[in-house]
C-alpha cells in the first residue's frame, strides 16, 4: 500500500483478538452503557427502540425490554414535542441491578417560575403513560434541568431488573 506517511513501527495500542472473547466479564455480566444522539424528529423514537432493544438483548436484559424500549420511546416523543428543533440525547445504563433510562433535550428552562411550572406540567402531561409504566415496572422517574453544557431539560427513569415475573392480578390466589 502506498501511503504518504513514513513506515512507523507497529502501534502499542492493544488489538483485540478476532478469535472470540478474550478474559475478562461476557456481555451478560458487564455494565451495559450505550448513547446516541437523534435528530429532534418523530422518526427518532422508533430508531430509539430499535437501538435498545438491540442492547438489552446483547447484554442479556430481556426482561426489562418491553418496560425499557416503550421508555425510551415515550420520552423521547416528549422531548420532541417540547423541543422540535433541535438535537435529542438518549443515554441507557445498567448499573446496579437497575437499568436507567435518560433523554435531554435542549428546552431552556424557564426564568419566570409560572411559565417554568407551566412548562412542566406540559411536559408532565405529555409523560402520563410513560409515568404509569415505569410505576406498574416499580421504577422511579423524574425530570430537571440538563447538568449538560448548553442547558436544556433531562428526562430519566431506573427500571430495577426482575425476573420474569407475571403481572400480580395473573398469580393463583394464596391457600
Amino acid at each position: 500500500m502506498l501511503t504518504p506517511y513514513p513506515y512507523t513501527s507497529p502501534s502499542a495500542c492493544p488489538v483485540a483478538p478476532d478469535s472470540g472473547p478474550g478474559p475478562g466479564p461476557g456481555p451478560d455480566e458487564a455494565e451495559l452503557s450505550c448513547s446516541m444522539t437523534l435528530p429532534a424528529s418523530p422518526r427518532s423514537a422508533g430508531i430509539a427502540r430499535q437501538a435498545v432493544r438491540a442492547a438489552l438483548r446483547a447484554y442479556a436484559l430481556d426482561p426489562l425490554e418491553p418496560t425499557a424500549v416503550q421508555a425510551a420511546s415515550e420520552l423521547l416523543g416528549s422531548a420532541w414535542r417540547m423541543d422540535p428543533y433541535g438535537e435529542l440525547y438518549l443515554s441507557v445504563r445498567y448499573r446496579d441491578d437497575a437499568l436507567r433510562v435518560i433523554v435531554y433535550d435542549g428546552h431552556p428552562a424557564h426564568a419566570h417560575p409560572r411559565l417554568a411550572a407551566l412548562c412542566e406540567a406540559r411536559r408532565r402531561s405529555t409523560l402520563r403513560v410513560f409515568s404509569a409504566l415505569v410505576r406498574d415496572h416499580g421504577g422511579d422517574w423524574g425530570l430537571g434541568p440538563s447538568r449538560e453544557p448548553g442547558g436544556g431539560t433531562r428526562t430519566w427513569a431506573t427500571l430495577p431488573h426482575r425476573p420474569h415475573q407475571p403481572h400480580p392480578s395473573l398469580q393463583p390466589p394464596n391457600g
